[in-house]
């Protein structure tokens, strides 16, 4: 790196960038489309920034948000320093400071130039792309109980019923494909929306299969029924990220998570309920964006995928919450995804756990206004449901002694044990919220007999 883009990252230079920071947060998403040869990368950088500028800075901030405003100011700094040293060589540029670097579109022939006269500049090509997570349309059937099983063995309803814990004041981020979610079980829940790619065709009309990959699992997640319990937290918010419902480009999919992160000014959500994934392995970048989200105390949730043989993509990863499916008879269903994960040739524990999916009531566009629908997304907006009631709760606890918490109350499934069918079981939500409002004492240490 020359002197001149070393000096950016001294305690001066560092402050001048602060003043012209809101300016670069309000730069709109750029789409980095595969046109003319050219390639979607995203440009890193391995420079450390001083970090005792970085605390002092975010000392001001809640200590809530703090953590996520360190990612914002590091990674914005890092981005802008990428962008000062390819200044007139890119016409297209999106500060991504998730990933801590800068979005672009190369040709190939501009990457070899770039990884030969700057070789500081990590590239990272972005040509992998993400699906939604389908699931299947189960036929129709009497009118379930008042409060259907699936509420009852989540224990979401217990936690209803005791603790009155609906998800109010709490915000979860979904990142889904662009269907429609306009229905009447969702009326005043999604608080935020934003549009990530060309709006769909006017001419586009539902689909069928289409109920499962958003409509459905917002349902399961927050929705109302008029005759019976529906949704497992009625009283959150949603922050809704549209993705395109095809394909979904890498760059569309990260500049979609970064805006999750903070749909709004110093908000950010408890989770990420994320309804696509790759078939193959992300890119790093990917991974990269949900350690950040996990640094800020944002948990992101992920179904299993309904590839009975496999579990993969994002859902592979450790920094995600893998959600698997099981009956009401507490049994794997048949197409949730069998772990384990593989990530770097380190095998991982996946699922992480898991939660009703088969047969499960929500939302629809049909005539009837709801259909049951079976997949491991709908397992996961469960749990992303019970998520929510859990911060309701307990919004100042991190998120590892949340997750402390149920794993310690789980209910064991299947094999004894952790395994690759349903991770560490069913959590019971009511015996982990009691151990976190009254933690068991820490055995004494042993006295120490003196001659």
């Amino acid at each position: 790196m020359d002197n001149q883009n070393q000096r950016f990252l001294k305690k001066e230079n560092i402050i001048v960038f602060f003043a012209i920071f809101g300016l670069i947060f309000s730069n709109p998403v750029q789409v980095f489309a595969n046109q003319g040869g050219s390639i979607p990368c995203l440009l890193t950088l391995s420079t450390s920034v001083d970090a005792s500028i970085i605390s002092e800075k975010i000392s001001v901030f809640p200590e809530k948000i703090r953590a996520l405003e360190g990612i914002k100011l590091e990674g914005s700094l890092v981005s802008s320093i990428i962008e000062n040293l390819v200044k007139g060589f890119v016409s297209n540029s999106y500060c991504m400071w998730a990933c801590r670097g800068l979005l672009v579109s190369l040709t190939a022939s501009q990457i070899n130039f770039l990884k030969s006269h700057l070789p500081e500049i990590g590239i990272e090509t972005l040509e992998s792309e993400a699906e939604p997570v389908v699931g299947s349309i189960e036929s129709s059937r009497n009118d379930p109980p008042v409060v259907p099983w699936n509420l009852t063995l989540s224990g979401s309803y217990l936690l209803k019923q005791l603790k009155n814990l609906t998800g109010k004041n709490v915000l979860i981020g979904v990142l889904g494909p662009d269907f429609s979610f306009n229905h009447p079980s969702l009326e005043g829940r999604i608080s935020m929306v934003k549009r990530f790619g060309p709006p769909p065709s006017v001419n586009d009309s539902p689909k069928a299969i289409e109920d499962l990959c958003l409509l459905h699992p917002l349902g399961v997640l927050a929705g109302v029924h008029p005759k019976m319990e529906m949704g497992v937290a009625n009283e959150l918010s949603i922050a809704l990220a549209l993705v395109p419902k095809g394909k979904i480009s890498t760059p569309l999919l990260l500049a979609a998570l970064q805006w999750l992160m903070e749909p709004e000014k110093g908000q950010k959500p408890s989770a990420v309920l994320i309804c696509v994934d790759f078939r193959s392995v992300p890119p790093e970048a990917v991974r990269t964006i949900l350690r950040s989200c996990r640094t800020a105390g944002i948990l992101p949730i992920i179904p299993a995928g309904n590839i009975s043989e496999k579990i993969g993509g994002m859902a592979a990863f450790p920094e995600c919450l893998t959600v698997g499916a099981i009956d009401q008879w507490k049994k794997r269903a048949l197409f949730s995804g069998q772990g384990p994960g593989t990530v770097d040739q380190t095998v991982i524990l996946k699922p992480d756990l898991a939660e009703p999916g088969v047969s499960i009531l929500g939302p629809s566009y049909s005539s009837e206004g709801y259909r049951f629908g079976s997949g491991t997304l709908q397992a996961a907006a469960h749990f992303a449901g019970i998520w929510a009631q859990l911060r309701q709760a307990r919004p100042d606890d991190d998120v590892d002694s949340v997750l402390y918490a149920l794993a310690t109350t789980t209910e064991d499934l299947d094999d004894p044990g952790p395994d690759f069918k349903t991770g560490i079981g069913l959590v019971n939500p009511s015996a982990a919220l009691n151990f976190l409002e009254n933690p068991p004492v820490p055995p004494a240490s042993p006295t120490r007999l003196h001659p």
